[in-house]
């Protein structure tokens, strides 16, 4: 969906029907949020979803335009070449909106605010082949997690990639400081899982397979310093495994009680690969 002004013509329809009819690959309620947030103006007013169209009125759709210039795209970039890029995302950020519509017309990351993609996709959208799927992502960070993020500017890169990470042949790096004395190095091998109804991950004996190295960096009685390697990539793998061993990372708001610091103490340090097609390797 595009910034532009349509003349409407029929019989008194309902704004959100009638967008819905319009924008097929958007949910409706979808288009009720662009709708209460402002995007969607009738005749220069701001109207409700049930709003009553009339014939003649005019319709406008305005992009979100407040938080474009929040990031800037060469602030964050770490390496660029014709088929990747790698950023430095800020913690605090989702890589992407939480719903789906984005991912069956990229022209929705306009309406969103406060996520990479939407502001990647504003930027630099020019740099990525037509065509490629869920605009080059090929892995994520959680919102909190701050650090090296790799993307796909062309459909084979990202195909690649994306073997690269089900392969395990993509090595990951993350500092973190967490709570309590960890004395020396060790890895933990214990299968990822939720019950039922329950949203938040576990240490589950029907989970999958998941393992994390870590290497202590340096420590006290109170906390360490410690550098892990994830092998596999389970969704909040490094938190709930050691979560599981006690060994909370700081700042966790979700598996641990006691918020030392505003920001979760989780970074991604470096990434190590084979370049997609070159095969020559690459560490950042």
């Amino acid at each position: 969906m595009k910034t532009e002004k349509i003349a409407y013509k029929g019989e008194p329809l309902r704004l959100d029907l009638y967008l819905k009819d319009l924008y097929l690959d958007y949910s409706r309620e979808f288009l009720k949020k662009l709708i209460n947030d402002g995007f969607v103006k009738v005749n220069g007013l701001s109207v409700k979803p049930s709003h009553s169209l009339k014939n003649g009125d005019e319709i406008e759709i305005c992009e979100n335009s407040d938080f474009k210039n929040k990031l800037e795209y060469k602030k964050m970039l770490i390496y660029e070449d014709d088929s990747i890029i790698a950023i430095n995302k800020p913690a605090g950020l989702l890589v992407h909106p939480n719903d789906e519509n984005w991912t069956r017309d990229l022209e929705a990351l306009n309406f969103y605010e406060d996520n990479l993609l939407s502001f990647l996709y504003h930027q630099i959208r020019d740099k990525f082949e037509n065509g490629i799927e869920r605009f080059g992502l090929v892995h994520r960070l959680d919102k909190e997690t701050s650090g090296v993020m790799l993307m796909a500017k062309t459909i084979r890169a990202q195909e690649s990639l994306k073997d690269k990470f089900k392969n395990r042949e993509i090595d990951k790096v993350y500092l973190c400081l967490v709570k309590g004395e960890i004395e020396k190095d060790f890895f933990i091998n214990a299968p990822i899982g939720r019950d039922s109804g329950d949203k938040r991950l576990r240490v589950h004996k029907y989970g999958r397979d998941a393992l994390t190295y870590i290497e202590l960096i340096e420590s006290n009685k109170d906390y360490s310093y410690i550098r892990v390697m994830p092998k596999t990539g389970r969704t909040n793998q490094i938190r709930v495994h050691l979560s599981h061993v006690g060994h909370e990372i700081l700042g966790d708001r979700i598996y641990s009680k006691d918020l030392d610091t505003e920001r979760l103490m989780l970074h991604s340090y470096k990434i190590a690969f084979k370049l997609p097609l070159t095969m020559k390797n690459l560490e950042f």
